[in-house]
């Protein structure tokens, strides 16, 4: 088998997106919209991986740093040809065969790719072609048959004739073609047609005429060839991922309830017997134990959840760490840096943010832990509170273990409650409390007799 090189066009602005970010950036459930074609050549095992960039080259470039990704600049758009011409220093004495595939094709999956490389190379082709069969064809560029079956040319919609607009057969804009015939077939092509750019698709006329075999494989699948111009097509292209995503979940093993209402990102790890209830968006490099429960609304970002955790309904997690069998919610708040033990529980509408929470403990309704370090078995009252920002700067409350915290608390940090303290309802807590103790900070109640009206 020759050796692979992958060529993906990613230069275009993407005028149609109505955007200021370059259209290959656009996020398809948690990955620009260029990662998707870069994986799936990975997959197949090419190691020459070539980009072409033009608009927005550095955010392109920046996005994708540390890839193993050779870059090239297209400064002037002018067709895909040049945009392939572009590549010429980079690939001009590359002896394989090269991949060309568009940055704007997301859905293209790794075995449609196999299949068109080992049938360009089974039939010795010089051009292969990726086609499909589209009931509208509006738009795309035509596929031009000769009586053998032999690709005779592409011709864009805008330079078809009206028979050659009837044509279903369209092109998807990706190839297998050999790599020398390629760049010197290349320097034939000219600029003499509606839009007066260099079209990639001129080889296989050019090809034809030079009597090469040009060779169509057929993509069963249109959604798979999809290309991306507008906003209206890329939420067709995030319906299709995110099937894939969750049918490859539920195959091994996780129970998605409604999967049409169900969000979860590529990146995303879920372990056998957990229950993802409708509503729920799963984000960014989350994992999610065993026989966990994530209840309708609920949004997990970036998060490590152990298993038998219960999230309760409509409760918000990002970038935190919970352990095992702890149970959030309903409507609390993780904030990043929190991290939980083992059987805590955090309640309704309980905010969380850059804390450590000890196992067994909890803090049932209607509080605000920050920038806290809470041990284990202690018990938050509700309506309790760290005061942890002076207005310039953070301070931290320490909780040790066993302290059972009255509702309606203040503790003014910094500020360090000892071992098995208690604190009396509605204190506000200024000084370090020592292990043991009781610390009460409220007003004596008074009572006055009510004094009737007199006439």
């Amino acid at each position: 088998m020759k050796e692979i090189a992958a060529l993906i066009l990613a230069a275009g602005k993407g005028t149609r997106m109505k955007s200021d970010l370059v259209k290959v950036l656009h996020p398809l459930m948690g990955m620009p919209m260029l990662w998707y074609p870069i994986e799936t050549v990975k997959k197949i095992g090419s190691r020459n991986i070539v980009v072409v960039v033009g608009y927005q080259a550095g955010r392109v470039r920046n996005t994708f740093d540390g890839e193993d990704i050779i870059f090239v600049e297209q400064k002037e758009q002018l067709g895909t040809g040049h945009a392939v011409l572009c590549a010429e220093q980079r690939l001009g004495n590359f002896r394989g065969d090269v991949l060309i595939l568009c940055g704007d094709v997301p859905l293209i999956k790794e075995e449609t790719v196999r299949k068109l490389v080992a049938v360009h190379q089974r039939k010795k082709s010089k051009v292969t072609v990726l086609t499909t069969i589209l009931e509208n064809p509006e738009g795309y560029g035509r596929i031009i048959k000769g009586e053998n079956g032999d690709v005779l040319r592409i011709v864009e919609e805008k330079d078809a004739s009206r028979a050659e607009r009837e044509v279903q057969e369209v092109n998807t804009g990706i190839y297998c073609v050999d790599g020398p015939y390629l760049f010197r077939t290349l320097d034939k092509v000219g600029r003499v047609n509606e839009q007066s750019e260099y079209y990639l698709t001129d080889i296989v006329a050019i090809a034809a005429e030079d009597r090469e075999s040009v060779v169509g494989f057929l993509a069963e699948d249109p959604s798979e060839v999809m290309g991306i111009n507008n906003r209206r097509q890329m939420a067709k292209a995030i319906h299709v991922i995110r099937e894939r995503i969750i049918d490859r979940l539920m195959l091994n093993g996780v129970t998605v309830i409604d999967p049409r209402t169900t969000f979860i990102e590529r990146d995303v790890r879920i372990g056998r017997d957990t229950v993802i209830c409708p509503g729920c968006y799963i984000r960014g490099a989350s994992t999610i134990g065993q026989n966990c429960i994530v209840e309708q609304g609920s949004i997990v970002i970036n998060s490590e959840l152990g298993d038998g955790v219960v999230i309760k309904s409509y409760s918000v997690i990002s970038d935190s760490k919970i352990c095992g069998e702890a149970s959030i919610g309903p409507f609390a708040h993780l904030r990043p840096g929190t991290e939980l033990g083992s059987k805590v529980k955090i309640g309704n509408f309980v905010e969380v943010k850059k804390s450590k929470i000890g196992e067994g403990s909890k803090a049932s309704h209607l509080s605000y832990l920050g920038d806290a370090v809470v041990g284990r078995g202690v018990n938050v009252g509700a309506g309790t509170i760290t005061c942890n920002y002076d207005g310039k700067r953070k301070y931290e409350t320490v909780i040790e273990d066993g302290v059972f915290i009255g509702s309606d608390t203040q503790f003014v940090a910094p500020v360090t409650i000892g071992e098995c303290a208690y604190i009396g309802a509605g204190s506000t807590i200024t000084r370090d409390v020592p292990s043991g103790s009781l610390a009460l900070s409220r007003s004596r109640q008074v009572i006055k007799e009510r004094r009737e009206d007199k006439e």
